[in-house]
């Protein structure tokens, strides 16, 4: 679906999103889960393009909802798979960051591994993405140029090498999960670690700068409305809440995905 001109929005069966950026080298920001490559592939046909005219497949963090197809639609476009050096140098066996990001936690961690078992993972140690070779690593300001321009920021917290790729053309902000868009009410990820928690709330102010029309998100619908107040709003709450009192919180809506054979999808921390 085309979401703003030149901004398409790819959605797999795991709820995760990929977005097009139609250009005359195009360019896609995540792939989804693994085995999501052939349906980019056969979108971009189905828009009148050839697939081979993708030439960068930015990845915002290497998580398996996020990068699970990079390699397959490499192998099916040629094009190259970009992401922050310091997300590649955490990935150097082709394991997923989930462990990794938890490492320190407050709170329990079981919990976790019980919401990525309902996604279809009994164990969270067992999850893993293919095995996906980096052609190019960006920093902080590099310019992808597609359709005027992809500025990269560089928005450590979820993971250290999350980025935030800015459209600077048509003003387009893809916040990977460095936020999350909760029926129009934006959140926080989930985050045991209260340094990863204060490192992601540093990147997050640094979102105040800047003059969006559209936020486009990992997981759910894209924002067009009031882009910019949202996402102050946003970084005006505290996250201040330990993350086991996140769950508790949300306690209601656990037992329904339990008692359900319905696969969550991204949630976030919320206001007190």
């Amino acid at each position: 679906m085309e979401i703003t001109p030149g901004v398409h929005r790819i959605t797999d069966i795991n709820g995760s999103n990929a977005v097009l950026i139609v250009d005359e080298q195009m360019a896609v920001v995540d792939t989804g889960i693994s085995g999501n490559g052939e349906s980019i592939a056969s979108y971009i046909k189905s828009i009148g393009r050839d697939p081979r005219d993708l030439r960068w497949i930015l990845v915002t963090h290497f998580h398996f909802d996020h990068s699970g197809s990079a390699q397959e639609l490499h192998e099916l476009t040629g094009a190259k798979i970009v992401s922050h050096r310091a997300e590649t140098e955490l990935t150097p066996e082709g394991k997923s960051l989930l462990i990794k990001g938890n490492e320190g936690a407050e709170g329990p961690p079981k919990i976790y591994s019980w919401l990525m078992g309902r996604r279809g993972n009994k164990r969270t140690q067992e999850i893993k993405y293919h095995d996906t070779e980096v052609h190019e690593t960006v920093e902080e300001d590099d310019v992808i140029p597609c359709l005027g321009g992809i500025r990269i920021m560089h928005t450590p917290g979820h993971t250290p090498g999350s980025i935030c790729p800015v459209l600077e053309g048509p003003r387009v902000l893809f916040l990977g999960d460095s936020v999350l868009n909760n029926i129009n009410r934006l959140s926080r990820p989930l985050m045991w670690d209260r340094n990863r928690r204060r490192e992601l709330d540093t990147s997050l102010r640094r979102l105040r700068e800047l003059d969006s029309d559209v936020a486009m998100f990992g997981h759910g619908p894209p924002l067009t409305d009031d882009v910019n107040n949202k996402v102050r709003g946003l970084t005006d709450r505290p996250y201040d809440l330990p993350t086991w009192k996140i769950v508790l919180k949300n306690w209601r809506t656990l037992r329904k995905w339990r008692e359900t054979t319905s696969k969550p999808g991204h949630w976030g921390a919320g206001p007190k």
